[in-house]
């Protein structure tokens, strides 16, 4: 029996081997312009409040297997949740689809949503909390 687990394992290494973690989060922006004269213009960004991560047989086949990973139920429950803010923000239209960012590396991941995340004079943060994962 010891044998046959050891094939076994031996005959599942290089599947393992190319299993990677995605990492996903969901985001869009607007901008509310006042005065385009005076440059009084605000970027709104909407990003959801955490990241995301699923396995994946292949790290080039991150976004293709997120497309099977989230269910018609999941996006529309993310798609309202940021229409609902949306709504509420001047200037901003109301989103018909939303596709998240994706990433095969975590680190890469993380840099792009503190980039998103990080506030300055003329941007105004709205995180989205409660999203299905």
């Amino acid at each position: 029996m010891k044998p046959l687990r050891l094939l076994l394992l031996l005959a599942l290494c290089p599947v393992l081997a190319n299993a990677a973690e995605c990492h996903y989060f969901w985001t869009t922006d607007c901008f509310e312009i006042r005065d385009p004269r005076t440059r009084d213009i605000t970027h709104h960004v909407l990003l959801s409040e955490q990241r995301f991560s699923f396995e994946a047989g292949d790290p080039a086949q991150c976004p293709a297997e997120l497309d099977e990973h989230l269910t018609i139920d999941q996006r529309g429950k993310v798609l309202r949740a940021f229409n609902k803010r949306l709504k509420k923000l001047p200037g901003c239209r109301q989103l018909e689809t939303l596709t998240p960012e994706v990433f095969a590396d975590e680190g890469e991941a993380s840099e792009e949503w503190q980039r998103l995340a990080t506030e300055r004079n003329f941007k105004s943060l709205h995180l989205i909390r409660r999203l299905p994962d």
